[in-house]
């Protein structure tokens, strides 16, 4: 496995003005030619060559700040550029785990579309599998002030916790931070009934994405934060109604500082991104990605649902110990970092309930994660 750094001056092929010198400097090198830019990367790529002077496994080194980051060639022509005027890609990703982040922040159980009073509100429990003991039971709560439209009521409490004795906060928005209120949540029906929490009303949050955070990888507070330059606390945006900012918001988003030469030649690709069938109807969503996670599929981890989320990249398919593509431990999949090995988010939900996300673990089996859990990061992106 070789490491090509890109820190150097640029030489060689930033002379060359057409594929033919190309090609017989790396006939005439056996091969082998020393790249030493990104646009000489890029140049590569667009000449529909990068199989032929790189190879699977190679590493690039990428500077942010006064960081190096190291990233791994793991598929070429593997992705397809967004922009219709390119036909070659060459996707590669972070070696190591860059940090640790939560997928999505724990959503808002009420989003309120008008005013509404104080008072007593109840709401009702769906069945669902993470604490059975509040299964069907009623729960009410007492506010001293009205909430403007747009305010939100949030659960003030973790998973595998019973509500009763547990309280909601008030916020006057998506984005606010600043409690207006607090109110005990006690089992009861008194007062105005607000619904069930089966996502099924309009202004009533799912239970598990009120306790847990969405699994919806284009609503997800990560994909927000490795796709922005911004300064910390203004790159998240609400998604969606009963969104909440993640724990991240208090971090500049990943691409600040980046290497601007690194940025210049990488691009959007077409992704395929899976969706749950409690909240989300099932099926798929397609999207353009810059910067994203690996789902399942993509490594080696079969499909999520039936959904084809990406063939599997070379980098993880021919170098498995797996026989065919599956969620068993794969030494190959394991990502470190500051020396251990990690648990590490894909975008891939876990198709069956409205929080859990796929990862795998530090073993390299692939798992289920709570979205508002902290887990490992590894970008993936294309050279175009």
């Amino acid at each position: 496995m070789s490491v090509l750094n890109l820190l150097s001056e640029q030489t060689f092929i930033e002379k060359m003005d057409n594929q033919n010198i190309l090609l017989a400097a790396i006939a005439s090198n056996g091969g082998g030619v020393k790249i030493t830019s990104w646009s000489a990367v890029q140049q590569v790529v667009r000449l529909g060559l990068a199989s032929k002077v790189f190879a699977i496994g190679d590493q690039f080194i990428s500077t942010k700040g006064d960081a190096q980051l190291v990233w791994d060639i793991i598929g070429f022509d593997h992705d397809v550029p967004a922009d219709s005027q390119f036909t070659h890609s060459m996707t590669i990703q972070l070696h190591d785990c860059y940090t640790s982040a939560q997928f999505d922040a724990r959503e808002a159980l009420y989003y309120a579309t008008e005013d509404l009073p104080a008072g007593t509100y109840n709401f009702s429990i769906v069945t669902q599998p993470w604490y059975t003991a509040d299964n069907g039971k009623t729960f009410q709560f007492t506010l001293a002030n009205d909430l403007a439209a747009g305010g939100q009521i949030v659960l003030d409490m973790t998973y595998n916790q019973a509500l009763a004795g547990k309280s909601v906060k008030v916020y006057s928005g998506s984005d606010s931070t600043d409690v207006i209120e607090t109110a005990t949540i006690s089992e009861g029906t008194s007062g105005t009934a607000l619904g069930a929490t089966d996502g099924s009303v309009e202004n009533l949050n799912h239970i598990q994405r009120a306790i847990m955070g969405s699994n919806r990888w284009t609503h997800s507070a990560v994909k927000q934060w490795l796709n922005s330059d911004k300064a910390a606390n203004s790159w998240w945006i609400a998604k969606n109604n009963f969104d909440r900012p993640s724990a991240q918001v208090t971090s500049a988003g990943f691409l600040t500082d980046m290497d601007s030469e690194f940025l210049a030649v990488i691009g959007e690709v077409n992704k395929r991104n899976a969706l749950n069938t409690v909240t989300d109807g099932g099926g798929y969503e397609d999207s353009k990605e810059l910067m994203f996670l690996l789902s399942r599929s993509e490594l080696y981890g079969g499909l999520e649902n039936s959904i084809n989320e990406g063939e599997p990249y070379p980098y993880y398919a021919n170098y498995s110990d797996l026989s065919a593509p599956g969620t068993a431990v794969d030494s190959n999949r394991i990502k470190y970092r500051n020396g251990s090995a990690q648990y590490q988010w894909t975008r891939s939900c876990d198709s069956g309930n409205a929080n859990n996300v796929r990862i795998v673990r530090p073993a390299g089996n692939i798992y289920t994660s709570t979205a508002s859990n902290s887990n490992g990061v590894a970008p993936a992106c294309n050279i175009i």
